[in-house]
C-alpha cells in the first residue's frame, strides 16, 4: 500500500511542476465534455417545427379542375391554399411540374409534391361510374442527406391523409342529409313511406281486379245457359253485352295499373337482392382481413369474428324474409338457387362461430379453419350473384309476361264482347260457333286470376316486411343517426379515431433522450485519449523499494482515475447547466456517471498495461463497434443480427441504460440492476491488469523494440 501512494505522490509531483503537463491534463479533461455537449445540442430537437421549418419541399398544381353543376371544383388549389397555411415544412410554390422536378434534381429541395392535371376530375370520377384515383406524384433527393428523406417523407402521408379526409367527410355529410328523405317520418313524408303507400294501392288493385275476372269466369260459366235461351234472352243479350264491355273497359284499366304494380314490386325484389350482394361485397373485405391476421399472426380478436358473424346471421335473416323469390312463375331453378344461398349461408355462419370458439386447438388448425372460411364465403358470394342473376334473367321477365297474357286475354275478351247492338240477332245465330272460344278465355282467365292471387299474398307479406321494418333496430340505429347532426356525423366517418397519446416516461426533447448515450461515449473517448497519452507503465520502477506488480497497477491508476472523475464531472454539470438537458433525478445521473468513469478508465487502462499499444488498438475497436451497435441512436431491434447479440456485452449498454432511468424516471430496481451489469467488466480489468499483465510483459518489450528499430513508429 505504501508504495501505491508513493507512485501516485511521484506522478503527482512531475505533472503539477511541468507546466506543459498541466496543460495537457486540462485539455483531456475538458475535450470528453465538449464531445458530448455540442452532440446533445446538434440533436436538440431536429424534428420540432422550428428545425424542420427550414427544410424546402417544392409544390407544384397542375390540376385543371373540374366543372359540376355550373360550379367549378379546383381541389389542387385547395390543397396549395391549405399547405400555405401549414408551418411544419418550408414549403415553396411553383407553376409548373418541370421547375419543381428540376429543383430537386439540383438539390435546392429536399422534395416536391406534383398534383395531377386530372386531380379534381378523378376525385369525383365516382359519379359518373368509371372510378380513378387521383394521383399526387411525390420526387424526393434521396442523396442530399440521409435523414431528411425520413422526415420529408411524413409529408406525403400527411398531405394524403388530409385530402382523403376532407373528401369523406364532405361526402358523408351530403350522403348523410339526402338520407332524411328516404327514411318515413311521423308526417308520412320520405321515400319509404311513398312506397307502403304504393303497396297498398298496389294491393287494392289487385283485389279489385281479382273479383273483375272472377265475373268473367261466371259469365263464361254461363254461356251454355244463355246459347239455349238466345231467342228469349235476345232483347236482354244487348243489354248484359252493354255491361260486359263496361266491364271489361275497367278491367283494361285495372290491368295496366296492376302491370305498373307488378313492375314496382318485382323492382323492389331485385333492389333488396341488390343491397344484399353489395353487404356481401363489404363483407369481403372484412373477411380477407380475418384471414390475412390469422395467416400473419395465427390470431385475431373474438370481438372482429364475433361481429362479422353477427352481420352474416342478419344479412341471412334479410335474405330469407324476401318472399315470393324461389318457384315464382313456376321457375323451379331459382328455389333451387336460393336453397343454395341458403346452405352457404349456414356453412359461412358456422365456420365464423368455429372460429370465434377456436381456443383449444391449434395455430394451424385455427389457420385451417379460417381458409374454409374464405373459401365457404366466396362460394356463398358466388351462389348469391347467380341467384340475383337467375331472378332478373327469368323470374322477372316471366312475372310481366304474365300481366302481358293477363292484358291479352282481357283484350281478347273485349273483342268478343265488342259487337254492336244493331248486329245482336246475327251473335245469337253464330252463338253456336262459341263454345271453342268461351272455353279457351276461360282457361286463360282463370290462369290470370291464380297469378293474381298469388301475387297479392307476396305483395300482403312484403307490406307486413315494410310495417315491421320501424320495430328493427338496424333501421331504428339509421334514423338515430340521420335525424342527429350530419356534419358531426361526417366529421366522425371522416376520422373515427381519436388517438389519445400519454406518454411513458416523456422526454422532454431529443437532446434528453440521446444524452445517455453521447455522455457515455464521451467518457470512453475520455478514457482513451488517457491512455494513449499518459504511459500506463512505469519507466523508472528502480526508484521504488521493491515494487509488486500490483503496486505498480494501482499507484499510476489513481492518475487516470482521477483525471477521469474530473471529466466527468465537467460534463456531468455542463449537461445540466449549460445544455439544459432534462433530469429527473440528477444525483443518481452523477453516480452513474461516475461509476462509468470508473470501469471505463479501469478497464481501458488495464487493456493499456498489459497489452501496451495492442491493448489501446483494442480499446479503439472496442468503441467503434459499441457506437455502432449499442442502440444509442437507433433501437438495437432494427441493428443486424450481430450487434443484437453482441448488444447485451457492450459496457456502452448498461451505462446508458443507468443514465437513462436517472434522466427519464426510474423503474423498480433497474437502475441497480443496470449498474451491477458493469462490474464483470471491472472484474475482467483487474485479471488483465494484476494477472495477465505479467507474462504479457516481455512480448510488450519486444514489440517497443521492434517499432523503435524502424525509426518510423512512435
Amino acid at each position: 500500500m505504501k508504495n501505491i501512494f508513493k507512485v501516485f505522490t511521484s506522478d503527482a509531483k512531475r505533472l503539477a511542476t511541468n507546466v506543459v503537463a498541466v496543460v495537457v491534463i486540462m485539455g483531456l479533461s475538458v475535450i470528453p465534455c465538449l464531445y458530448a455537449w455540442f452532440n446533445i445540442l446538434s440533436n436538440w430537437d431536429p424534428y420540432g417545427e422550428a428545425a424542420t421549418s427550414n427544410l424546402n419541399v417544392v409544390v407544384a398544381s397542375c390540376d385543371q379542375g373540374v366543372e359540376i353543376g355550373g360550379v367549378e371544383l379546383n381541389i389542387g388549389d385547395m390543397v396549395v391554399s391549405n399547405l400555405k397555411e401549414n408551418k411544419t415544412i418550408g414549403w415553396v410554390f411553383v407553376d409548373t411540374e418541370q421547375e419543381a422536378v428540376q429543383g430537386v434534381h439540383s438539390g435546392d429541395y429536399y422534395a416536391a409534391l406534383v398534383i395531377d392535371e386530372t386531380f379534381s376530375a378523378d376525385m369525383i370520377s365516382f359519379l359518373g361510374g368509371n372510378i380513378e384515383n387521383p394521383k399526387i406524384t411525390y420526387y424526393e433527393n434521396e442523396k442530399k442527406n440521409a435523414i431528411a428523406p425520413k422526415i420529408t417523407g411524413k409529408v406525403k402521408t400527411t398531405v394524403q391523409e388530409e385530402i382523403n379526409s376532407a373528401f369523406v367527410s364532405t361526402m358523408a355529410k351530403s350522403l348523410m342529409a339526402a338520407s332524411e328523405h328516404i327514411v318515413a317520418s311521423d308526417d308520412g313524408s320520405g321515400i319509404s313511406a311513398a312506397v307502403s303507400s304504393r303497396l297498398e294501392d298496389l294491393d287494392a288493385d289487385l283485389n279489385t281486379y281479382i273479383t273483375i275476372v272472377d265475373s268473367y269466369i261466371g259469365i263464361m260459366d254461363s254461356a251454355g245457359s244463355l246459347m239455349d235461351a238466345t231467342n228469349q234472352v235476345t232483347g236482354e243479350l244487348k243489354s248484359i253485352m252493354q255491361v260486359g264491355r263496361s266491364m271489361m273497359n275497367g278491367a283494361d284499366i285495372s290491368a295496366d295499373n296492376v302491370g305498373d304494380s307488378v313492375d314496382v314490386a318485382s323492382d323492389m325484389v331485385g333492389d333488396r337482392l341488390d343491397a344484399i350482394q353489395k353487404q356481401l361485397e363489404t363483407m369481403s373485405k372484412t373477411m380477407k382481413t380475418i384471414s390475412d391476421g390469422i395467416v400473419e399472426t395465427g390470431t385475431t380478436t373474438s370481438k372482429t369474428i364475433g361481429m362479422t358473424k353477427d352481420a352474416m346471421v342478419e344479412l341471412k335473416k334479410n335474405f330469407d324474409e324476401i318472399q315470393g323469390l324461389p318457384g315464382s312463375v313456376g321457375d323451379n331453378s331459382v328455389g333451387d338457387k336460393k336453397d343454395k344461398v341458403d346452405e352457404d349461408f349456414d356453412k359461412v355462419i358456422a365456420d365464423l362461430e368455429a372460429l370465434q370458439n377456436a381456443t383449444d386447438v391449434t395455430v394451424e388448425d385455427t389457420k385451417v379453419i379460417s381458409k374454409q372460411l374464405e373459401k365457404d364465403f366466396e362460394a356463398c358470394n358466388d351462389s348469391f350473384t347467380k341467384l340475383n342473376q337467375a331472378y332478373k334473367d327469368t323470374v322477372d321477365p316471366q312475372l310481366k309476361e304474365t300481366m302481358r297474357a293477363i292484358q291479352k286475354s282481357i283484350s281478347e275478351v273485349q273483342e268478343i264482347l265488342n259487337y254492336s247492338s244493331d248486329s245482336i240477332d246475327d251473335v245469337a245465330g253464330a252463338l253456336g260457333s262459341y263454345p271453342a272460344v268461351m272455353s279457351i278465355g276461360r282457361d286463360k282467365l282463370v290462369a290470370s286470376r291464380d297469378a293474381a292471387m298469388e301475387m297479392e299474398s307476396k305483395l300482403q307479406q312484403l307490406m307486413q316486411d315494410m310495417s315491421n321494418l320501424k320495430t328493427n333496430k338496424q333501421y331504428n340505429l339509421l334514423v338515430e343517426l340521420i335525424e342527429s347532426d350530419p356534419a358531426l356525423i361526417a366529421d366522425f366517418i371522416s376520422s373515427p379515431v381519436n388517438l389519445e397519446q400519454k406518454p411513458i416516461y416523456e422526454m422532454e426533447n431529443n437532446g434528453s433522450a440521446t444524452a445517455p448515450f453521447y455522455v457515455v461515449l464521451s467518457i470512453w473517448f475520455g478514457s482513451l485519449i488517457l491512455i494513449a497519452i499518459i504511459h500506463t507503465e512505469i519507466k523508472k520502477p528502480e526508484e521504488f523499494d521493491n515494487l509488486k506488480n500490483y503496486q505498480s497497477f494501482f499507484g499510476r491508476y489513481i492518475v487516470f482515475f482521477l483525471i477521469g472523475q474530473l471529466q466527468t464531472v465537467i460534463t456531468f454539470l455542463g449537461c445540466l447547466l449549460y445544455v439544459g438537458i432534462q433530469c429527473k433525478h440528477p444525483f443518481m445521473l452523477w453516480v452513474a456517471a461516475s461509476f462509468t468513469s470508473f470501469t471505463f478508465t479501469l478497464f481501458l487502462y488495464s487493456l493499456g498495461y498489459a497489452f501496451g499499444n495492442v491493448g489501446e488498438a483494442a480499446a479503439v475497436i472496442l468503441m467503434v463497434i459499441q457506437v455502432a451497435g449499442s442502440g444509442g441512436t437507433f433501437p438495437v431491434e432494427v441493428l443486424p443480427k450481430v450487434f443484437q447479440y453482441l448488444y447485451k456485452y457492450m459496457p456502452f449498454a448498461h451505462g446508458m441504460n443507468a443514465m437513462r432511468e436517472a434522466i427519464a424516471g426510474t423503474h423498480n430496481n433497474d437502475y441497480w440492476v443496470y449498474l451491477a451489469g458493469m462490474i464483470p467488466y471491472i472484474v475482467a480489468a483487474l485479471i488483465f491488469g494484476l494477472v495477465i499483465s505479467v507474462p504479457c510483459k516481455k512480448l510488450n518489450e519486444m514489440i517497443e523494440e521492434s517499432k523503435e528499430k524502424t525509426d518510423l513508429l512512435l
